[in-house]
């Protein structure tokens, strides 16, 4: 589990640029589908985020879908998109549960 944790921050920080970019996008998508509140902390976007970036590449690796994801290159930065999003949907829900109201 900790090789695989290291595998995914090692691709994070590879490819840096795209994971900022994705994690502001994804924080973004994964707290206003959770929460509907008007006014929500940009910083927090970017913390959600963040954690679904390092959550979907985590279960990326973890499923042993990298091989099945780099025969389709043409799709990588789509499904990195995408496991973002799920991973930022995750952590969003966990703090909507867990923020007090």
């Amino acid at each position: 589990m900790k090789e695989i944790a290291q595998a995914a921050l090692q691709y994070i920080q590879e490819n840096l640029l795209v994971s900022l970019v994705f994690a502001v996008i994804a924080g973004f998508a994964g707290m206003k589908t959770v929460s509907f509140a008007k006014k929500t902390n940009p910083a927090l976007f970017f913390i959600v985020g963040a954690l679904g970036v390092f959550l979907g590449q985590f279960a990326i690796l973890y499923f042993g879908l990298k091989g099945i994801i780099d025969e389709i290159s043409a799709f990588r930065l789509f499904f990195d998109l995408l496991v973002a999003y799920i991973g930022a949907f995750i952590v969003a829900s966990l703090v909507n549960i867990f923020k007090p109201h």
